[in-house]
């Protein structure tokens, strides 16, 4: 059975599943894309979270044999911004605007399988399709650009017209026609003003559309392992996500915030207090940031984050319970972070304790950590 949609139909379709922004383009491959992606691959410029076979990126019909079309989908996360309290003197961490509510990736999964099932029910036909968000190959941004969802903005970032850079994308491949709603040009619209590039704390923009993720905060307050040295202190009270560079974008200024209700709540608050992270049980994990985007990184990546971002403010308050890790805790990743946020804050506890683990502590990198932040 052959199908047509029209854009007036896509639109009238999603509309009634609480979608927006939506469009869509062919399952033509990104082409033009292929040499950018060799050029980060020989620069270094690619994740481990990210396919490094280029040929996948590129192509829909690697992951859709039989695909056609592809509908793109931009799910605004970012609600309003909830008051923070100023009674208690205690310091907190700064959580960016993606990971505060519920997962995204459930979010745009969700109401994408909502769409796919009003086109079912409005055509009375069975098609082949497959939903992707950020965790698929293709080059999501590419193909919302090729639909005209948005430009692509200086900072790398994806810029709807509506929203701004805060929405999450998701794209649905298929075995049916769907009218391409707007081809988009790479630059058009960014006002060029170069304020990402300047605002950026560590360089990571290194050029107009260029990022080197290894020195993006956002990146490091998720990768796991030891945060390294010469970027703690610069990362500040960052638990998750930075989202510096779309704070001074002139697109994003005025913008609305979602209109979804699923991203009205805070699982995980902009600014949570810092110190009770350290002993939160597995199970409050698993209740409260573990159901945002933040969750997938685990309990160990995010109590790292915020024993930085401890060390970065110097509280006093905080001597006590990073000397109780860097004593008794069972993994060294952390007990290593706490002896370098230890040596931040200073005063004779810290010292004290810091002298202990030097003589003590069995592990190699500890021990480092603890010499270093002595001296």
């Amino acid at each position: 059975m052959n199908i047509f949609i029209s854009n007036q139909k896509l639109n009238d379709l999603a509309s009634k599943t609480g979608i927006s922004e939506v469009g869509a383009t062919t399952a033509e491959p990104l082409a033009y894309m292929l040499e950018r992606l060799e050029i980060r691959i020989s620069e270094n410029r690619l994740t481990p979270f990210e396919e490094h076979n280029p040929s996948l990126r590129i192509s829909p019909v690697a992951l859709l044999d039989s695909c056609r079309s592809i509908i793109t989908i931009a799910i605004p996360y970012s609600g309003p911004e909830a008051p923070v309290p100023q009674s208690e003197d205690l310091p907190r961490g700064q959580v960016a605007r993606c990971a505060r509510a519920v997962d995204y990736h459930l979010l745009v999964e969700f109401k994408a399988g909502q769409l796919v099932r009003a086109l079912k029910q409005e055509y009375g036909a069975s098609f082949n399709h497959r939903i992707l968000t950020d965790r698929s190959p293709l080059l999501e941004r590419e193909l919302a650009l090729r639909s005209g969802l948005g430009i692509i903005g200086e900072n790398c970032t994806l810029i709807n017209c509506r929203y701004g850079s805060y929405t999450a994308l998701g794209t649905i491949l298929l075995d049916m026609d769907v009218e391409p709603t707007g081809i988009g040009v790479e630059t058009a619209g960014c006002k060029g003003c170069g304020k990402c590039l300047e605002a950026c704390p560590t360089g990571a923009l290194t050029a107009p559309f260029i990022i080197n993720p290894q020195l993006c905060l956002s990146y490091l307050s998720q990768a796991s392992g030891v945060y390294p040295r010469d970027l703690r202190a610069v990362a500040g009270n960052r638990l998750y996500g930075c989202d510096r560079c779309q704070e001074v974008c002139p697109h994003n200024e005025g913008v609305k915030p979602s209109p979804l209700p699923e991203t009205a709540f805070s699982l995980f608050p902009a600014k949570p207090l810092l110190i009770p992270l350290l002993s939160i049980t597995q199970r409050e994990f698993d209740l409260t940031i573990g159901l945002t985007s933040a969750g997938w990184r685990g309990k160990t990546t995010l109590q790292r984050n915020a024993i930085i971002a401890l060390g970065n403010s110097k509280s006093e308050a905080a001597v006590k319970p990073l000397a109780r890790l860097l004593e008794n805790d069972p993994r060294p990743v952390i007990r290593a972070q706490a002896a370098w946020a230890l040596g931040r804050i200073g005063g004779q506890r810290a010292r004290f304790t810091l002298g202990k683990s030097l003589r003590y502590d069995q592990n190699p990198a500890v021990k480092i950590e603890a010499e270093q932040a002595l001296t």
